[in-house]
């Protein structure tokens, strides 16, 4: 049995990342993307939980986008929220970017997060059928 190939993957639409590790990395007909802040392309977290939320869709986008993808390739999300008090809003937003379907998704409470974000997300998306 062959091997496939793991492909990591960077963006040049999206901040410099702020630790060693790729933008996501594609393998086996799937790409894993990299968990995502609400961060803009210089590197600024959105002042507002529903901005940030919503950067961190146009910052996901921009990724599928690149990779020849939509939302409609995505199997899985897994979101980290700050404060669960939140997540009402959470999916008033989240199902904005949905159309045939929900992916799979997990929703844990964190403590802190990365660059002191409320939320952050991470896909896993079909790039093969």
């Amino acid at each position: 049995m062959q091997m496939k190939k793991i492909e990591p993957i960077q963006s040049a639409n999206l901040a410099v990342s702020p630790g060693p590790f790729s933008t996501g990395v594609k393998a086996n007909g799937f790409l894993f993307l990299s968990g995502q802040v609400g961060i803009d392309q210089g590197g600024k977290l959105a002042d507002d939980f529903d901005l940030e939320v919503r950067q961190i869709f146009k910052n996901i986008d921009s990724v599928l986008s690149e990779q020849k993808l939509t939302f409609d390739n995505i199997v899985s999300v897994t979101v980290y929220l700050k404060d669960m008090q939140k997540f009402k809003r959470l999916n008033d937003i989240y199902r904005t970017y949905f159309n045939d379907y929900y992916p799979s998704r997990t929703c844990i409470a964190v403590l802190e997060l990365p660059l002191k974000a409320n939320v952050e997300m991470t896909i896993t998306a079909l790039t093969e059928n």
